[in-house]
């Protein structure tokens, strides 16, 4: 006969050995077509994915917040020009860009838009092509999705190699 607190210590054993991802709430994501991959929060839900296969799009429980992610081929001839080329169409579409920083390899910027926030972290993948996660949300819920904008930007990865 099984002694029944032993059931309960494995129980509790399993679950602390979850992933840390899905212990904070969080879910892997990786594009078959580009090759990045990303934690996603767990209680949002695909609202959408493209027939193409370069990504998807989320939202929030209480449908306040999008999240997409997804990747693209490069229009422009490098990496910057395309990140410019991008914010620009923000701010075409009405948002004014408040903090923009860059490397050679990753961009971030985020602005406002009347009651909303939206952050955009880039990186470069394999074969001029960018990977992109948009979040936009209410200005109201800033401390809220602090922590969701840092752990996408931490986790928005390329593959290790090109193929």
């Amino acid at each position: 006969m099984i002694d029944r607190f032993a059931i309960i210590r494995l129980i509790l054993l399993l679950s602390l050995a979850a992933t840390p991802a899905m212990a904070d709430g969080w879910r892997p994501y990786a594009n078959a077509r580009f090759g990045y991959v990303i934690d996603l929060p767990a209680d949002f839900t695909v609202a959408g994915e493209a027939d193409n296969g370069d990504g998807m799009t989320l939202a929030s429980k209480d449908g306040k917040a999008e999240l997409r992610v997804f990747g693209a081929n490069r229009l422009q001839d490098d990496f910057a020009a395309e990140i410019r080329s991008r914010r620009e169409m923000d701010e075409k579409d009405g948002w004014t860009i408040g903090y923009s920083k860059s490397s050679k390899t990753w961009a971030s910027y985020s602005g406002t838009s009347r009651d909303r926030i939206l952050y955009v972290r880039a990186i470069s993948l394999c074969h001029d092509a960018v990977g992109y996660v948009t979040l936009e949300y209410p200005k109201a819920a800033l401390k809220e999705y602090d922590a969701v904008v840092g752990h996408l930007v931490k986790t928005l990865a390329a593959p290790p190699r090109c193929g």
